[in-house]
């Protein structure tokens, strides 16, 4: 019984020498170039010179033809000056913000968005308007708008912002993906 346990154990080490071999072999074999003159690498094969107009964009491991929409070429002269790109205006708050007790009591949530737009914020347009019944989007709207007006030595500051950090963790851990989405969406404002 030891012997043809052995004789097994051996043609089963050979068989896999066999075929380690083979794949080494056939590893070998095509990463051999098959004629040098013929096969270049994937990156030294560049497009041909481009028309008036055009020019080649690399997208992937091949060219697209383009047409140029800018000047190629530019002088610029002795009294000219180069052109600079417009930048965009960001319209930031820096008076003093309004509170809206009222609305605070009734639907933080539109406070938040109205306090969020006074203050020029650009993610002000994205909050979910969440229904006034819905107590935890309030709460949480609430905590934050807080957090924000609140000056930071305030008492009040101090406890709306460890809510407002309490019930993030508790968003966190929510199961439901798009609940805690649009919930979070109401942080972007801070």
């Amino acid at each position: 019984m030891k012997k043809a346990m052995y004789w097994g154990l051996s043609g089963l080490i050979l068989l896999i020498a066999i075929a380690g071999v083979v794949l080494l072999m056939n590893r070998k074999i095509d990463t051999e170039p098959t004629d040098e003159g013929t096969q270049q690498p994937q990156q030294a094969r560049k497009p041909p010179p481009a028309e008036p107009g055009f020019k080649w964009v690399q997208q992937g491991d091949h060219y697209h033809k383009v047409e140029v929409t800018e000047p190629t070429e530019t002088k610029v002269g002795e009294g000219d000056k180069p052109i600079e790109a417009p930048k965009p205006e960001v319209q930031e708050y820096d008076g003093p913000l309004t509170y809206h007790k009222e609305l605070l009591e009734t639907n933080p949530v539109k406070a938040l968005r109205l306090q969020a737009e006074e203050r020029g914020h650009p993610c002000a347009k994205w909050m979910p308007p969440f229904p006034p019944d819905d107590l935890e989007a309030q709460a949480f709207a609430r905590n934050i708008y807080l957090s924000i007006y609140l000056d930071e030595n305030d008492p009040e500051w101090d406890k709306a912002a460890n809510d407002a950090s309490s019930m993030t963790h508790a968003i966190f851990g929510s199961p439901h993906g798009a609940r805690r989405s649009d919930l979070l969406k109401l942080t972007w404002v801070e």
